[in-house]
């Protein structure tokens, strides 16, 4: 029979519940004891002494051994029960690991992301590195344009009305009837146009090459070449459309409050809130300026949202041909014509209320047209000496005159005229626009625009400047407006104006692109003929120009995420001169990307 498990009196002074705790300590490894507690193989190392040295016997060590792992499990699982929440059962069929090494985890996810990557090459959908990393720094954007147009003419407009324009697109026109019985072209005053399909499409590129630099591309289509208009007419035939390079320019932004724009860019001027055009006076909102441009943006007091702003530009709008005059070997000096135009701006923006104030002038040099020296077109010139000095590109609604000094043939009085139209005035137009934007809920806005702008080089004696030689050929009350009222005199000889100005009220989303936003708008504009050039405003309203006043209205309703209707209706009549009364009516779908 085996002794019972006590110690033996003599050799050693161990007791036996010294000996089980000391082996409990042992078993129980790091969670139970220090550092520098003994181990698992210690503590059997210590037992198998004892017994050695006869201090127990061999059935005793058994037994505290086997009661040393019993009261580490039960330490072990009432700690576990302590600190671990307590989790459901596991689902049939499921085995719960309750902790799984940091190494094993590594391992695991090593092993999955190389079969991923072999699966992927395996079946080429996804190759490493197989995209050249500059494609991550270009982005392609667009937006197409779909739209149904209604032009309405009053029956008591003028019968018969000069289209200057084209009279210089393709002239130079000869006016006298007897030698060009085709006559002059006229504008449409009295004939509807329904349902003028057409369409409108975008693509623009936009590449990030460094931190500070951008450079951006745009393709639109459109009819003709005009600064104005990216609206393509269907029909014709069912040919083909015309694609124009519509924007091309470069960003220079070397510090957050600075930067600058070179080549063919968007008007730096218009400025926007969240996509929404703030103005529409001076510049239709398609219109692309060529040049370079810096603008400035400074954080005047921050923790109250107020900053101040400024831009500043010089654009080509034209330079005279180097080969003028053509059929001479004493060609002209260089002329280029210029617009300066500078901004600044304020801005105040809280938490529910935006308010922004902007003052602009914009200056357009060598515009105005000029009398040309006496011009022997009989002799086989083809140009005369101020040709250049007509507009690149007009509407309708500038005072005009006839800008060729043409001389007669000797001994003969009915011969060919043929003659260009240029601008009577000077143009240096003063802007002034002011906004407040009140931010509603579900993302509505209630915006109040209102812009003021004067031509302050507008000078009624001009007109009269060259006399009988060049008087105005529209816009006149009498035959001959010249000499101009004297001052204090009542009334005027010539139906123009400097002034101009405009208001306006959205309300809803700025921006209408989704199923559930929607907007409308309501306003009044009122342009005098000379108050800018009429070659940059606005098309739609009474189908561009100036020399006209109205109201428009807009409502816009989004369909779905990057598509929108818009239904838009322009009824304007001329601000004064001989009656033009027109009404535009337009049903937009619109979609981006």
């Amino acid at each position: 029979m085996s002794e019972p498990s006590t110690l033996k009196p003599g050799r050693g002074a161990l007791g036996g519940a010294a000996v089980a705790g000391l082996l409990a300590i042992a078993a129980a490894g790091p969670a139970a004891a220090s550092e520098s507690a003994p181990s698992a193989d210690l503590a059997v190392n210590l037992t198998r002494l004892l017994v050695k040295q006869g201090v127990i016997s061999q059935a005793a060590a058994d037994q505290l051994m086997a009661e040393a792992a019993r009261q580490t499990a039960s330490a072990q699982a009432a700690s576990a029960q302590a600190t671990a929440p307590a989790l459901p059962p596991p689902a049939p069929g499921t085995t719960r690991i309750p902790y799984v090494p940091e190494t094993v985890k590594a391992q695991l996810r090593d092993e999955i992301r190389q079969e991923v990557i072999q699966q992927a090459k395996a079946e080429n959908w996804a190759q490493p590195n197989a995209i050249p990393e500059w494609t991550q720094r270009i982005t392609l954007s667009g937006d197409l344009r779909f739209r149904d147009q209604f032009d309405q003419y009053d029956e008591g407009n003028v019968p018969i009305l000069v289209n200057f324009a084209a009279l210089n697109a393709r002239g130079p026109t000869d006016l006298n009837p007897n030698t060009n019985p085709a006559g002059v072209p006229l504008l449409n005053t009295l004939q509807d146009r329904g349902s003028q399909m057409s369409v409108r499409a975008r693509l623009k590129l936009r590449a990030e090459i460094s931190d500070t630099i951008t450079a951006t591309v745009r393709l639109a289509s459109g009819r003709n070449n005009s600064p104005i208009s990216t609206t393509q007419l269907l029909g014709g035939g069912l040919t083909k459309k015309d694609i124009w390079l519509d924007q091309a320019f470069i960003d220079v932004k070397p510090a957050s409050w600075i930067s600058g724009t070179l080549g063919r860019m968007p008007n730096p001027f218009v400025a926007e809130i969240e996509g929404h055009k703030l103005s529409e006076l001076i510049y239709d909102e398609d219109l692309a300026l060529d040049g370079l441009a810096g603008g400035l943006r400074y954080d005047l007091f921050p923790k109250h949202g107020i900053s101040v702003s400024g831009t500043a530009g010089a654009f080509l709008l034209d330079y005279r041909d180097g080969d003028f005059p053509d059929t001479s070997v004493n060609k002209a000096s260089t002329k280029t014509k210029w617009m300066f135009g500078g901004q600044g701006a304020v801005d105040w923006k809280t938490p529910r209320v935006d308010w922004r104030a902007s003052l602009g002038f914009y200056q357009f040099q060598y515009d105005r047209g000029l009398l040309s020296e006496p011009c022997a077109l009989y002799t086989g010139l083809t140009e005369c000496s101020t040709d250049f000095t007509r507009p690149s590109f007009m509407q309708k609604g500038n005072t005009l005159f006839l800008i060729r000094n043409i001389l007669p043939p000797p001994g003969v009085t009915d011969y060919p005229v043929p003659q260009y139209a240029g601008l009577s005035f000077d143009y240096d137009v003063l802007d002034l626009t002011s906004s407040v934007d009140v931010k509603l809920a579900n993302q509505r806005h209630l915006l109040l625009v209102g812009a003021y702008a004067r031509n302050l080089a507008f000078d009624r004696g001009d007109a009269c400047r060259y006399n009988e030689l060049g008087l105005p050929v529209n816009n006149n009350i009498d035959a001959n407006p010249c000499p101009a009222p004297a001052a204090g005199q009542a009334g005027s000889r010539l139906a123009t104006g400097p002034n101009a100005y405009m208001g306006k009220v959205v309300y809803g989303h700025l921006n209408p692109y989704r199923w559930g936003q929607w907007s409308v708008t309501g306003g009044y504009r009122r342009v005098e003929a000379d108050a800018m050039l009429d070659g940059y405003t606005d098309s739609d309203f009474h189908l561009g120009g100036t020399n006209a006043k109205g109201y428009f209205l807009n409502a816009s309703m989004g369909l779905f995420n990057g598509a929108n209707l818009e239904f838009r209706w322009f009824s304007a009549n001329e601000v004064a001169g001989p009656p033009l009364s027109i009404d535009v009516g337009q049903i937009d779908f619109n979609v981006r990307f």
